[in-house]
């Protein structure tokens, strides 16, 4: 009788929660999802976007998703608010939030332009015991809706593979963890949907989804941005051969319907980086069918005769020649040539060599910067002397430097010293940078005589660079400067000085580093230095 009485008290709810619109429809979760804090909603509106790239005559709707079957992201009440939020500021779209599968019925599912799955894992559409379900829902994208997954979107699915297809991924594990930084690659700098990151990778503190091919590959979806195999921690977690791409963000068609997915969103605090809400936004109104985008795939090519693009030279030349604006079809097949060469360090070197010919041609700026990106990742020591003839010249500066920065070896430094006597203006400032950046001791006699210098962007320069090798003899350079100058560059040499403060509290030479702390407290040095050193001084005290 009990069990009966029970039945039936489930099956009245049920019918008590459909009889209910669906903006009312908010299904309590057997894990309750707890309330998003006031400090964490105040920066979430503080980041978000104040108006969506694309206007729209009415509001879309969106249908966030949130139910759980497997692993339950504690990030879902976050990214529910901070999607809540998005709608109402950019007054482009109106959230409904359930975790309720009712809501996936033909009737149900009309009245929204799009499906937002927000973590969700091991979703329950079987198309043998629930078959209108895993119907609605591909009827819904076929015929032109859209589907955004976030994060953990890839992890569902498991008894529909046309559903696994449909997302262009299945979570296999997360080599990178949460607590990690890890760094991203844009693959596609120019595509709308990337705006908001300006072309730059990036560094992100975030757990990243592996999922394996075949079912993710770049023949079938347009991958923007993926892990970046050139930074050497996020290299080192790579286990297997297929980790070498592994995609964070792609869209696809489906029929006449759209599929956006990211891969960021395990921890809080990306829906407070005001980039990836922009990205989301973006990405959104192109599931909605507001945003008119590319989504054509890019499949990776081979070098070898035979290709859509012939001999390699061939490619070559049309990187010369390219310009901004123009198609980026040649310059995604040669980095894609590129990454399958990863496993082949003479190929690589050959590719290299190929590269620094383009660089010592008459090829255009967009083309020379196009390579300087790509020596970023794979540059040796044979890319140093070509880049270094370009590092005094406005215009070819900026770019040998992104490449050399990042290639190992003293001699970079070596060039980087030798440039520093010749350059003049910009140039000059951004080598200084550079030397900061590699952390070149043997840099630092120059680097002190240059904070003395009549252009005080040089000097600035010189002061932060000090502050960032932080070694004995760049402390002592910042000692004997800080009383010589005055104004705003003061405060850059004191700020550098604390630095270096820091800097032997974590090599454990705390009686070096309270004295300075202590020197800096003084009652005649600024109150945000006092400040920043009284705080230096409480925490090199706790360690």
């Amino acid at each position: 009788m009990n069990k009966m009485r029970k039945l039936i008290g489930v099956a009245l709810l049920g019918l008590w929660c459909l009889s209910l619109p669906m903006s009312t429809l908010q299904a309590v979760s057997p894990a309750k999802l707890r309330e998003v804090t006031a400090e964490e909603v105040q920066k979430i509106e503080k980041a978000m976007p104040r108006r969506a790239t694309v206007r729209v005559s009415a509001p879309r709707k969106l249908l966030v998703f949130w139910r759980c079957e497997g692993f339950f992201h504690g990030s879902i009440p976050v990214v529910n608010k901070a999607l809540e939020i998005m709608g109402k500021k950019t007054r482009t779209f109106d959230v409904v939030i359930t975790d309720d599968y009712s809501v996936f019925t033909p009737g149900n599912l009309k009245q929204f332009d799009a499906v937002c799955l927000n973590n969700t894992t091991g979703l329950k559409f079987d198309p043998k015991e629930n078959p209108e379900r895993c119907k609605a829902l591909m009827d819904f994208v076929k015929s032109g809706k859209g589907i955004v997954g976030i994060h953990a979107a890839t992890d569902n699915f498991n008894q529909w593979p046309q559903a696994r297809e449909m997302m262009g991924g299945k979570f296999t594990g997360h080599p990178w963890g949460s607590g990690g930084t890890w760094a991203i690659k844009i693959d596609e700098p120019d595509h709308p949907l990337m705006k908001a990151f300006r072309g730059k990778g990036f560094k992100i503190k975030d757990e990243i989804y592996r999922t394996d091919p075949p079912l993710y590959s770049r023949d079938k979806q347009l991958v923007l941005m993926s892990l970046d195999m050139s930074d050497p921690t996020t290299k080192a977690k790579a286990s297997k051969p297929t980790d070498s791409d592994t995609g964070i963000t792609w869209v696809k068609t489906l029929g006449k319907g759209r599929i956006f997915y990211c891969s960021l969103g395990h921890n809080d605090h990306i829906f407070w980086n005001p980039a990836i809400l922009r990205h989301y936004l973006d990405g959104i109104q192109f599931a909605f069918g507001d945003y008119k985008v590319d989504t054509k795939p890019k499949p990776i090519v081979s070098s070898g005769k035979g290709t859509e693009m012939g001999p390699l030279e061939e490619l070559l030349e049309k990187i010369r020649t390219y310009d901004w604006g123009q198609s980026r079809l040649a310059l995604t097949k040669m980095s894609d040539i590129i990454k399958q060469a990863h496993s082949s360090p003479a190929e690589l070197k050959k590719i290299e060599k190929s590269l620094l010919g383009v660089l010592t041609s008459d090829a255009t700026r967009a083309g020379k910067q196009f390579v300087c990106r790509e020596l970023s990742i794979i540059g040796s020591g044979q890319s140093v002397p070509v880049l270094s003839k370009m590092l005094t010249g406005e215009e070819t500066s900026d770019m040998a430097r992104y490449a050399l920065e990042r290639i190992p070896g003293t001699a970079v430094n070596d060039s980087l010293r030798g440039a520093l006597r010749q350059a003049k203006g910009k140039p000059k400032v951004g080598i200084i940078n550079s030397l900061g950046q590699r952390r070149d001791k043997r840099a630092v006699r120059a680097l002190g005589r240059l904070i003395g210098n009549s252009d005080q962007t040089v000097a600035a320069a010189a002061a932060a660079a000090l502050g960032q090798i932080a070694d004995s003899r760049a402390t002592e350079a910042l000692a004997a400067a800080k009383d010589k100058t005055s104004g705003k560059l003061r405060i850059l040499v004191l700020d550098s000085y604390l630095r270096c403060a820091d800097q032997l509290v974590a090599e454990g030479d705390k009686i070096k580093a309270l004295a300075i702390y202590k020197e800096l407290q003084k009652g005649d040095m600024p109150k945000p230095i006092r400040t920043a050193a009284l705080r230096g001084m409480i925490s090199a005290a706790k360690r």
